[in-house]
């Protein structure tokens, strides 16, 4: 019987576990879209706000405003990429909810010749969750102020 029970035990446990994953909680998937506040020879960051709206959580429909203040490498050139080197982000859900945290890297690639730039921006949740993110968009260097767009999610 005692062996019968373990055995159960074993198999529960096996069954019921599940990979480990990188992904936030709450669970965030969203688009967000902002103009760049200040550069990053000025302020010492390049300073970033724009509107968030997708899914937070159990809401499908989550608005809010966020902010990424993120350091950099020298933009890059036509063909190159420079490296994102840290920085601090907050979402401000409409709702009063705030999720904050830290960059902890990523990339700017500038594959064509003008003046975009292919965003990968890695976040950690430090505050109001847990988890990491990930931003891919564009930053749109064509108009002023320069323009960012993009997805946000686990």
């Amino acid at each position: 019987m005692l062996r019968r029970l373990s055995l159960v035990l074993v198999l529960a446990l096996v069954a019921g576990s599940a990979p480990l994953r990188a992904e936030s909680t709450p669970v965030i998937n969203g688009e967000v879209s902002g103009f760049e506040l200040c550069e990053q020879a000025v302020c010492g960051a390049a300073i970033f706000a724009g509107l968030y709206h997708g899914q937070v959580g159990f809401n499908p429909l989550a608005l809010g405003l966020m902010s990424v203040a993120v350091t950099h490498e020298d933009l890059p050139s036509v063909g190159d990429t420079a490296d994102i080197t840290g920085g601090t982000w907050r979402l401000r859900l409409l709702s009063g909810r705030l999720i904050s945290g830290i960059v902890t890297g990523g990339t700017l690639a500038h594959p064509e010749d003008d003046d975009t730039f292919d965003a990968t921006v890695h976040l950690q949740v430090l505050s109001g969750g847990s988890g990491t993110l990930t931003f891919e968009g564009v930053l749109d260097h064509n108009v002023f102020p320069p323009t960012v767009i993009g997805s946000l999610g686990d």
